[in-house]
């Protein structure tokens, strides 16, 4: 894990869910935006993906929270016992590398979010 958390992620690609649809399946209003959000590093190829919600932060401006896990083509391995991590709680782990990244704002200024309406992220 400290050699993933060595790494600079770089923002890949991001997008909304359902951009042109005010309705869901069941033709009931959407109460949330969410969308989806790719982090790459070259070398060695690493690639972190996960889905967010907009929420309402501080001076009325929006920001971005993780929604579930992240999915990754990483396996962590522990250092000690050199066996992987097992999917849960490589997940979990991966998570946390997600949420200590200033992703957020990033995330929604590239999707053309207004500057003026994008909170500054801090760290969790």
């Amino acid at each position: 894990m400290v050699d993933l958390l060595s790494l600079t992620l770089t923002h890949l690609v991001s997008g909304l869910d359902n951009p042109n649809s005010l309705h869901d399946l069941h033709h009931e209003p959407i109460t949330s935006i969410t969308g989806h959000t790719e982090w790459v590093v070259a070398q060695p190829e690493v690639s972190i993906g996960w889905c967010w919600r907009l929420e309402p932060a501080p001076c009325n401006r929006i920001t971005a929270v993780r929604v579930g896990l992240p999915m990754c083509n990483v396996m962590l391995v522990d250092a000690l016992s050199k066996r992987d991590y097992g999917w849960s709680r490589n997940d979990h782990a991966l998570a946390t590398v997600v949420d200590s990244m200033p992703w957020a704002e990033q995330t929604l200024l590239a999707l053309e979010f207004p500057s003026t309406l994008v909170a500054a992220q801090s760290p969790r």
